[in-house]
């Protein structure tokens, strides 16, 4: 036995093992002592901060990031801490993945690619038609219909025209429509070519406004159907107009909106689990400051 020993002794591989014992036993012991893991602190200086807004500026001159830092107010300081913090924890958790490359371009593809992660919703969850339909009720002004306008015109180009002439022959135009009872598939017969269309079909306000000016088509909108109506000016000539059809603003049904629905309620669930996880994240960070930040309470929610 004591030969054995003897041997055992003179072993390297026994003088290694317990060289490693005894370095992983003071390093628990510092650990304890310390109380702190370095891992999971934050430390926020105004040095950080201004380097942080470097690249959320994408100018590299300190001089000039340390000016702006000293002239945002106190609200803007605090925001950019917190988007500091938050983009900090993302990207701490990113690399606990394994993904380590110190590059800022890596760092905003890993923020990115784990805030997207954290969103934890995929097309397999459970969505009950009754949780859709509540969805809807509470935002279904969001799916009103908009107004919208079919007709059709007869334009007449102040380019190719002069004043007394246009005024003869818009008058001799329109009593020929209305003589005649020209129909909507015939009013590409008269008139000039107009810079955009002939005919709308089911056009909003919006749009109509676009080509004709806002006035011009307030007024379409309040014209009578099957009835041919003008002459009205806009800032490319004057115009004849039959409108066929007019639709007034409405709100949907469930089923017409599903399709909407169904897609804006999967984002939202995305956008809770996305902030939920993000809360998680944060409450594993102690946050420390130098003296000169001051301390502002952290605002969980931020924009995409």
């Amino acid at each position: 036995m004591q030969r054995k020993l003897e041997i055992l002794k003179r072993e390297p591989l026994v003088h290694f093992c317990i060289i490693a014992l005894l370095l992983l036993v003071v390093a628990e012991l510092l650990i304890e002592e310390n109380g702190t893991n370095h891992e999971d602190t934050l430390l926020i200086s105004e040095d950080i901060l201004i380097e942080h807004l470097q690249f959320q500026k994408k100018t590299f001159n300190q001089s000039f990031a340390r000016r702006y830092w000293e002239g945002l107010t106190q609200p803007e300081k605090s925001n950019l801490i917190n988007d500091y913090i938050k983009e900090e924890v993302l990207y701490r958790e990113a690399l606990n993945l394994g993904l380590q490359k110190h590059d800022q371009i890596i760092r905003r593809r890993l923020i990115q690619k784990l805030d997207y992660v954290n969103g934890g919703f995929s097309s397999n969850t459970d969505i009950s038609e009754e949780d859709l339909e509540n969805y809807f009720q509470l935002h279904r002004e969001k799916y009103r219909i908009e107004a919208s306008i079919t007709f059709t015109h007869v334009f007449f180009d102040f380019r190719r025209h002069s004043k007394e002439k246009l005024e003869k022959t818009v008058k001799q135009s329109f009593n020929h429509l209305i003589k005649q009872s020209v129909p909507f598939e015939e009013s590409a017969r008269y008139g000039d070519r107009f810079i955009f269309h002939r005919n709308y079909v089911d056009r909003t306000l919006r749009l109509v406004a676009s080509h004709f000016g806002d006035d011009l088509a307030d007024s379409i909108f309040q014209l009578p159907l099957n009835a041919w109506s003008g002459p009205f000016e806009s800032p490319y000539g004057l115009h004849l107009i039959l409108v066929s059809e007019n639709k007034t603003s409405r709100l949907p049904s469930f089923r017409e909106a599903a399709p909407l629905v169904l897609e804006d309620y999967r984002r939202n669930k995305m956008e809770e689990n996305r902030q939920l996880k993000i809360q998680e994240l944060l409450a594993g960070y102690r946050i420390e400051r130098d003296a000169s930040i001051p301390y502002v309470p952290m605002d969980i929610t931020y924009a995409n």
